[in-house]
Protein backbone atom coordinates (compact mmCIF):
# COMPACT_ATOMS: atom_id res chain seq x y z
CA UNK A 1 0.00 0.00 0.00
CA UNK A 2 0.96 3.36 -1.02
CA UNK A 3 0.36 6.13 2.02
CA UNK A 4 0.51 9.87 1.32
CA UNK A 5 1.70 11.49 4.63
CA UNK A 6 0.40 14.99 4.91
CA UNK A 7 0.94 17.74 7.92
CA UNK A 8 0.48 21.22 8.55
CA UNK A 9 -2.57 22.35 5.82
CA UNK A 10 -2.83 25.57 7.59
CA UNK A 11 -5.80 27.10 5.48
CA UNK A 12 -3.87 26.43 2.31
CA UNK A 13 -6.63 24.97 -0.10
CA UNK A 14 -4.15 25.93 -2.83
CA UNK A 15 -1.30 23.71 -1.81
CA UNK A 16 -3.52 21.00 -0.46
CA UNK A 17 -5.07 20.82 -3.71
CA UNK A 18 -1.70 20.37 -5.47
CA UNK A 19 -0.26 17.69 -2.57
CA UNK A 20 -3.53 15.83 -3.78
CA UNK A 21 -3.58 15.67 -7.50
CA UNK A 22 0.26 14.61 -6.94
CA UNK A 23 -0.62 11.78 -4.90
CA UNK A 24 -3.20 10.32 -7.33
CA UNK A 25 -0.31 10.22 -10.49
CA UNK A 26 2.05 8.64 -8.11
CA UNK A 27 -0.64 6.06 -7.07
CA UNK A 28 -0.97 6.77 -3.40
CA UNK A 29 -4.32 4.76 -2.26
CA UNK A 30 -4.43 5.97 1.36
CA UNK A 31 -3.76 9.57 3.10
CA UNK A 32 -2.92 10.27 7.09
CA UNK A 33 -3.27 13.76 7.89
CA UNK A 34 -1.26 14.84 10.86
CA UNK A 35 -3.23 17.75 12.19
CA UNK A 36 -3.00 21.54 11.74
CA UNK A 37 -5.38 21.99 9.48
CA UNK A 38 -6.33 25.16 10.56
CA UNK A 39 -4.38 28.65 11.40
CA UNK A 40 -2.63 31.24 9.09
CA UNK A 41 -3.59 30.82 5.53
CA UNK A 42 -6.91 32.55 4.17
CA UNK A 43 -9.06 29.24 3.61
CA UNK A 44 -9.89 27.48 6.41
CA UNK A 45 -13.13 26.14 5.68
CA UNK A 46 -12.46 24.90 2.05
CA UNK A 47 -9.62 22.85 3.46
CA UNK A 48 -11.59 21.52 6.71
CA UNK A 49 -14.31 20.55 3.42
CA UNK A 50 -11.79 19.38 1.42
CA UNK A 51 -10.60 16.47 3.94
CA UNK A 52 -13.78 15.72 4.97
CA UNK A 53 -15.58 14.95 1.08
CA UNK A 54 -12.14 12.53 1.29
CA UNK A 55 -12.66 11.04 3.89
CA UNK A 56 -12.89 7.60 2.35
CA UNK A 57 -9.39 7.64 0.70
CA UNK A 58 -8.07 8.80 4.43
CA UNK A 59 -6.63 6.54 7.02
CA UNK A 60 -6.76 9.07 9.51
CA UNK A 61 -7.56 12.33 10.31
CA UNK A 62 -5.69 13.75 13.45
CA UNK A 63 -6.56 17.02 15.52
CA UNK A 64 -3.06 19.53 16.57
CA UNK A 65 -3.02 22.45 18.26
CA UNK A 66 -4.46 24.53 15.76
CA UNK A 67 -7.79 22.37 15.83
CA UNK A 68 -7.34 22.82 19.97
CA UNK A 69 -7.42 26.72 19.27
CA UNK A 70 -11.11 26.54 17.99
CA UNK A 71 -12.60 23.45 20.16
CA UNK A 72 -10.78 24.49 23.40
CA UNK A 73 -9.22 27.99 23.74
CA UNK A 74 -7.04 30.42 22.10
CA UNK A 75 -3.39 30.14 23.22
CA UNK A 76 -1.61 33.47 25.14
CA UNK A 77 2.11 31.46 24.73
CA UNK A 78 3.76 30.45 22.34
CA UNK A 79 4.08 27.09 23.60
CA UNK A 80 7.22 26.15 21.64
CA UNK A 81 9.24 28.36 23.58
CA UNK A 82 10.89 27.94 26.97
CA UNK A 83 10.92 31.03 27.81
CA UNK A 84 6.83 31.11 27.69
CA UNK A 85 6.86 34.14 25.60
CA UNK A 86 3.55 36.16 24.79
CA UNK A 87 2.26 36.02 21.58
CA UNK A 88 1.62 39.04 19.46
CA UNK A 89 -2.04 40.39 19.85
CA UNK A 90 -2.05 39.94 15.53
CA UNK A 91 -0.79 36.10 15.71
CA UNK A 92 -4.25 35.45 18.24
CA UNK A 93 -6.34 38.14 16.41
CA UNK A 94 -5.21 35.65 12.65
CA UNK A 95 -6.39 32.40 14.88
CA UNK A 96 -9.53 34.49 15.50
CA UNK A 97 -10.10 35.13 11.82
CA UNK A 98 -9.63 31.49 10.51
CA UNK A 99 -11.98 30.24 13.31
CA UNK A 100 -15.14 32.75 12.60
CA UNK A 101 -14.58 31.34 9.06
CA UNK A 102 -15.42 27.80 9.82
CA UNK A 103 -18.75 26.81 9.93
CA UNK A 104 -20.24 24.70 12.43
CA UNK A 105 -20.80 21.94 10.21
CA UNK A 106 -16.92 21.69 10.11
CA UNK A 107 -16.85 22.06 13.64
CA UNK A 108 -18.19 19.01 14.01
CA UNK A 109 -16.27 17.24 12.20
CA UNK A 110 -13.15 18.49 13.64
CA UNK A 111 -14.59 17.47 17.27
CA UNK A 112 -14.38 13.95 16.09
CA UNK A 113 -10.97 13.76 15.11
CA UNK A 114 -8.76 12.37 17.58
CA UNK A 115 -5.55 13.39 18.64
CA UNK A 116 -3.11 9.98 18.35
CA UNK A 117 -4.19 6.85 16.54
CA UNK A 118 -2.47 3.47 15.72
CA UNK A 119 -3.02 2.08 12.40
CA UNK A 120 -1.83 -1.22 11.25
CA UNK A 121 -1.33 -1.79 7.67
CA UNK A 122 0.25 -5.28 6.36
CA UNK A 123 1.60 -6.11 9.70
CA UNK A 124 3.34 -2.72 10.50
CA UNK A 125 2.20 -0.45 13.60
CA UNK A 126 1.77 2.88 12.89
CA UNK A 127 1.83 5.47 15.64
CA UNK A 128 0.03 9.12 14.32
CA UNK A 129 -0.37 12.27 16.03
CA UNK A 130 0.43 15.97 15.38
CA UNK A 131 3.18 15.87 18.00
CA UNK A 132 3.47 13.22 20.96
CA UNK A 133 1.65 14.47 23.84
CA UNK A 134 2.50 13.69 27.61
CA UNK A 135 -0.15 12.07 30.09
CA UNK A 136 -1.18 15.33 31.30
CA UNK A 137 -2.07 15.99 27.56
CA UNK A 138 0.57 18.60 26.53
CA UNK A 139 3.26 18.12 23.92
CA UNK A 140 6.39 17.14 25.10
CA UNK A 141 9.73 19.14 24.53
CA UNK A 142 9.75 20.40 20.98
CA UNK A 143 12.40 19.55 18.87
CA UNK A 144 12.89 21.16 15.26
CA UNK A 145 14.50 18.11 13.83
CA UNK A 146 14.87 15.25 16.45
CA UNK A 147 17.04 12.83 15.87
CA UNK A 148 16.88 8.98 16.69
CA UNK A 149 17.44 9.32 20.12
CA UNK A 150 15.24 12.23 20.84
CA UNK A 151 12.44 10.81 18.83
CA UNK A 152 12.81 7.67 21.08
CA UNK A 153 12.31 9.96 24.37
CA UNK A 154 9.53 11.66 22.42
CA UNK A 155 7.76 8.44 21.94
CA UNK A 156 8.36 6.64 24.85
CA UNK A 157 6.34 3.66 26.12
CA UNK A 158 3.98 3.47 22.66
CA UNK A 159 4.60 0.20 21.04
CA UNK A 160 4.70 0.41 17.26
CA UNK A 161 7.08 0.51 14.25
CA UNK A 162 6.58 3.47 12.72
CA UNK A 163 5.98 7.07 14.13
CA UNK A 164 4.38 9.88 12.06
CA UNK A 165 4.14 13.25 13.40
CA UNK A 166 4.18 17.44 12.45
CA UNK A 167 3.76 20.19 14.39
CA UNK A 168 7.69 21.46 13.49
CA UNK A 169 6.69 22.41 9.54
CA UNK A 170 10.65 21.02 8.95
CA UNK A 171 10.73 17.50 7.68
CA UNK A 172 13.01 15.25 8.86
CA UNK A 173 13.47 11.16 8.97
CA UNK A 174 15.28 8.94 11.70
CA UNK A 175 15.68 5.34 11.74
CA UNK A 176 17.24 3.73 15.35
CA UNK A 177 19.36 1.05 14.96
CA UNK A 178 15.91 -1.48 16.10
CA UNK A 179 14.06 -0.77 13.25
CA UNK A 180 11.60 2.02 14.70
CA UNK A 181 11.28 4.86 11.57
CA UNK A 182 10.35 7.95 12.66
CA UNK A 183 8.67 10.23 10.29
CA UNK A 184 7.52 14.24 9.90
CA UNK A 185 7.04 14.88 6.46
CA UNK A 186 7.40 18.78 6.94
CA UNK A 187 3.86 21.54 6.36
CA UNK A 188 1.99 21.12 2.91
CA UNK A 189 0.54 24.96 3.92
CA UNK A 190 3.34 26.38 5.32
CA UNK A 191 6.79 25.27 4.99
CA UNK A 192 10.11 26.05 6.19
CA UNK A 193 13.25 26.55 4.45
CA UNK A 194 11.19 25.42 0.68
CA UNK A 195 9.09 27.00 -1.45
CA UNK A 196 6.60 23.98 -2.31
CA UNK A 197 4.36 21.89 -0.47
CA UNK A 198 5.99 19.40 1.89
CA UNK A 199 4.68 15.87 1.75
CA UNK A 200 5.85 12.11 1.75
CA UNK A 201 4.78 8.98 0.54
CA UNK A 202 4.86 5.63 3.09
CA UNK A 203 5.69 2.14 0.80
CA UNK A 204 4.59 -0.99 2.65
CA UNK A 205 4.55 -3.67 0.48
CA UNK A 206 5.17 -7.40 0.44
CA UNK A 207 6.52 -6.80 4.21
CA UNK A 208 9.05 -4.10 2.79
CA UNK A 209 8.81 -0.78 4.37
CA UNK A 210 10.48 2.41 2.32
CA UNK A 211 9.93 6.18 2.57
CA UNK A 212 9.82 8.91 0.01
CA UNK A 213 9.60 12.95 0.58
CA UNK A 214 8.06 15.07 -1.60
CA UNK A 215 8.17 18.43 -2.91
CA UNK A 216 4.90 19.42 -4.54
CA UNK A 217 5.13 22.65 -6.74
CA UNK A 218 2.04 24.81 -6.85
CA UNK A 219 0.91 28.64 -7.60
CA UNK A 220 2.40 29.95 -4.65
CA UNK A 221 2.07 33.77 -6.24
CA UNK A 222 -1.29 32.90 -6.67
CA UNK A 223 -2.15 31.90 -3.05
CA UNK A 224 0.05 34.99 -1.96
CA UNK A 225 -2.69 37.08 -3.88
CA UNK A 226 -5.16 35.14 -2.93
CA UNK A 227 -4.35 35.84 0.81
CA UNK A 228 -3.72 39.51 -0.14
CA UNK A 229 -7.21 39.98 -1.32
CA UNK A 230 -8.03 39.34 2.77
CA UNK A 231 -5.38 41.95 3.61
CA UNK A 232 -8.23 44.11 5.26
CA UNK A 233 -9.46 41.62 7.39
CA UNK A 234 -6.77 39.14 7.44
CA UNK A 235 -4.37 39.31 10.54
CA UNK A 236 -0.70 39.35 10.38
CA UNK A 237 -0.45 38.54 6.79
CA UNK A 238 2.43 39.63 6.70
CA UNK A 239 3.95 37.43 9.10
CA UNK A 240 2.29 34.73 7.47
CA UNK A 241 3.64 35.23 3.98
CA UNK A 242 7.51 36.35 4.95
CA UNK A 243 7.91 33.30 7.40
CA UNK A 244 6.29 30.24 5.49
CA UNK A 245 5.42 31.35 1.48
CA UNK A 246 8.59 33.24 0.98
CA UNK A 247 10.98 31.20 3.00
CA UNK A 248 14.03 31.11 0.29
CA UNK A 249 14.12 34.72 -0.30
CA UNK A 250 14.07 36.30 3.60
Amino acid sequence: MRIGIISDVHSNIDALRAVFQEFTTRGVEKVICLGDILGLGAHPEECVQFLKEHQNQMLAIIRGNHEDYLLKELPIYNHNNKNLDKLPQEIIDLFKWNHEQVSSDSVEFLKQLPREKIITVEGYKIFACHYPIDQLGKYRKFYYRPNSTQCKLLFKGINSEIFLFGHTHIRCVAKTHTGELFINPGSVGCPIGIEAASAGILNISDSKLSYEQIDVPYDIDRAIDDMMQHSSELPAIDYTVNRFYRTLND
